[in-house]
């Protein structure tokens, strides 16, 4: 019986990023650069994907309104991080349309009071400068982020630690080796307390 998108999202948020890096051979994390802008962000979604001009936010603009339940919207900016791709209000648009985060190979903005909505945004960096607005832009075409490619609808997982990206075609299969893995630690750090290992 097929695993729902449900119980893939529930489970998902149980394992850490670092076990689903573990299984899928270290492939699939995010350079370390992209980062969560305030502590204790995490989320589980599946990507809608943005490819932007350096320093330009206009189809940003264009694609949060579409965004649904459960998205995340996953924004190539080309690394630049001379300007600010979205703000606070923009991250609260996003919020309001219930998506679960933004992921952004560029910079962004206003990082105390996104912190305040707790809504998880992981960026390169963080800057006061402001966007242009004039295009030109891309949404649902596969992207770079941080090295790794993301298409439309794969899933992406973040935690403190940093950001993995999932394809939904192998979801099933590294959900269940990273709940293995889960596991296998748990015993590990208990068999490490109970002095069955020597330390």
């Amino acid at each position: 019986m097929p695993i729902t998108e449900s119980e893939i999202r529930n489970r998902l948020s149980s394992v850490a990023v670092s076990q689903i890096g573990d299984v899928m051979d270290r492939l699939g994390l995010v350079d370390s650069a992209i980062s969560p802008v305030w502590k204790g962000a995490r989320f589980v979604g599946r990507a809608v994907t943005v490819l932007t001009a350096a320093g330009d936010n206009k189809v940003i603009h264009d694609v949060i309104p579409t965004l649904r339940e459960g998205d995340v919207l996953v924004i190539n900016g080309q690394g630049s991080t001379s300007r600010a791709l979205i703000g606070e209000l923009m991250a609260e648009r996003g919020q309001r349309k219930g998506c679960v985060a933004y992921v952004i190979d560029g910079a962004i903005r206003d990082v105390d009071e996104i912190g305040e909505l707790r809504f998880p945004v992981y960026a390169r960096a963080i800057t006061p400068a402001g966007p242009y607005r004039n295009g030109p832009g891309r949404i649902g075409v596969p992207v770079a982020i941080g090295g790794v490619v993301v298409s439309p609808g794969d899933w992406i997982v973040g935690d403190a630690d940093g950001l993995v990206v999932i394809s939904n075609d192998d979801v099933d299969v590294v959900l269940v080796d990273a709940e293995r893995k889960r596991e296998k630690e748990a015993q590990q750090q208990l068999d490490i307390r109970a002095g069955l290992v020597d330390v």
